[in-house]
């Protein structure tokens, strides 16, 4: 299960875990070899999560950062139990053997629902062991990521399912036969006049950005970075936390280290997206988030992970909504307050980001073209990311920071999920990652241009913004409530007929 994710990318694994685990499931005391199981999965595709522990200051820093990778990879194969769980209670409940295609409904149930709670850590849902090959990874444009996932998984039912001599078509059809038809629309979409779009990575360790290199030194590095004559109308897109001076989201253009940077906008008339840490002004008389700290005359600042967009003639702010669990922010922090100070710092952090109510795409200058802003954790939540694209041309641009995690798995799983999230809505990406993989990438998944890990530089490529039109868009999770509806009737038809069959034999 491990070694279907990227790096390794061996996605037909799947099809031999699955069985296994469904074997194991079916003993009378499943969940401890069940859980060892899914452990060793987490921990194969997720173990780069503890290397933050490697960089830490000290050593209380180094075993917080362990602890918070540990709790995930551990935590979350609890949470992978509960389909299990739920299939043998079903099956019970009915006085039916476990099966496949009811467990393939119920955890397509446990993945939709996975991706929109404040605790979730969907890093390894089964549509993103694809997103390194093109001909299944355009199912994602039919499907969306979730639905790529119960696709894999009745894929791996039919191996196990009593068929007959229908198997190996019926597996043929669907393995093969679903992505050609994914394959076969593809229409042309609207798209907006060609933009040139630069990506920039000023390649800075994220541990020595926010403890030892000075603020003004890395926005040297940045300014050396833009292009020296861009079109009037460019883009240029900079990475998560690219200066780490917290900035006012009410007036930027009295900051005085963002000076350079608004010079630069108004003498080329382009647009520039950087992230920033965003800190916005609460009044005296407002309610006070829990999330803000108070001030001692009254009011309060809300800290937020943000983007801000600089324009020649304004400005515009993107912030950040779906918010790491305990690094960004507590899960639920309004309802279990008790935890508001159980944050884990990696650096960077200010307690409890602000969680925005709504986020739109943001208005680039001079034709107002839309781009949709994710930040790190934002992009692959495909669902989220589909309801504020718009119906017109536009692009998708994704600021990240992969850095903490070294050279591992980590950063190539990021770029790859984002790619395939990007082709799911059919929006081209532009993609600046402090330390790697930049890249600009066409609205197909075919990168037009990258910058390797741990590379200081740019990319530049003139990109054709689209509309998204792809079936997922329109059609968001229905193709992933069809195959798991799909997969409950096969269930549903085969108790019926158990059911049918025990009455006979009993007459």
């Amino acid at each position: 299960m491990g070694l279907a994710f990227p790096p390794f990318s061996l996605p037909w694994g799947l099809w031999i875990a699955w069985p296994i685990l469904w074997q194991l499931a079916q003993r009378n005391s499943p969940y401890r070899p069940l859980y060892w199981a899914l452990l060793l999965w987490n921990l194969t595709g997720c173990y780069w999560l503890t290397l933050t522990a490697l960089s830490a200051p000290d050593w209380q820093e180094a075993f917080m950062s362990f602890l918070a990778g540990a709790l995930a990879i551990t935590v979350n194969p609890l949470l992978m139990l509960l389909p299990f769980g739920l299939t043998r209670w079903i099956a019970h409940q009915t006085r039916t053997a476990f099966s496949a295609w009811l467990f393939v409904a119920v955890w397509a149930a446990f993945e939709y629902l996975h991706f929109r709670w404040e605790l979730t850590w969907s890093w390894l849902s089964l549509g993103f062991a694809w997103s390194e090959w093109s001909f299944w990874r355009q199912l994602g444009t039919l499907l969306g990521p979730v639905g790529l996932s119960v696709w894999s998984l009745g894929a791996a039912a039919l191996l196990v399912e009593p068929l007959g001599r229908w198997r190996g078509i019926a597996f043929g059809l669907w393995v093969v036969g679903l992505p050609l038809v994914a394959g076969t629309f593809r229409p042309a979409p609207p798209t907006a006049t060609p933009r040139a779009v630069w990506v920039l990575q000023p390649n800075i360790d994220p541990y020595v950005k926010f403890a030892e290199m000075p603020p003004e030194v890395q926005l040297e590095r940045l300014l050396a970075l833009l292009p020296e004559e861009p079109p009037q109308g460019a883009l240029i897109v900079g990475p998560e936390t690219a200066l780490p001076l917290a900035a006012s989201l009410d007036r930027p253009r009295e900051e005085a280290f963002l000076r350079p940077l608004w010079a630069y906008v108004q003498r080329h008339q382009v647009n520039l997206l950087l992230g920033v840490v965003g800190r916005q002004y609460i009044p005296p008389g407002r309610e006070l988030p829990l999330s803000a700290e108070p001030l001692p005359e009254g009011g309060g600042i809300e800290t937020y992970n943000a983007a801000l967009l600089f324009r020649p003639d304004t400005f515009f702010v993107h912030r950040k909504k779906r918010l790491v669990p305990f690094v960004e922010r507590v899960p639920y922090l309004e309802q279990l307050r008790f935890l508001k100070h159980w944050n884990i710092d990696l650096g960077g952090g200010f307690g409890n980001f602000g969680k925005p109510e709504l986020t739109c795409p943001l208005p680039l200058y001079p034709d107002n073209l839309p781009v949709v802003v994710a930040i790190c954790y934002e992009s692959i939540f495909a669902h989220d990311l589909r309801e504020r694209t718009p119906s017109q041309p536009g692009l998708l641009a994704i600021l990240t920071n992969d850095g903490w995690w070294k050279k591992s798995s980590g950063y190539w799983q990021h770029y790859t999920y984002g790619r395939l999230v990007g082709q799911s809505l059919g929006l081209p990406i532009a993609r600046s990652a402090n330390t790697g993989v930049s890249a600009l990438i066409d609205s197909r998944g075919r990168p037009l241009a990258e910058l390797p890990y741990d590379t200081y530089g740019q990319q530049q490529a003139v990109v054709s913004p689209a509309a998204a039109t792809t079936l997922y868009y329109r059609w968001g999770e229905l193709g992933l409530f069809f195959l798991s509806t799909f997969a409950g009737s096969l269930w549903l038809i085969r108790w019926f007929r158990s059911r049918a069959s025990s009455r006979a034999s009993e007459k």
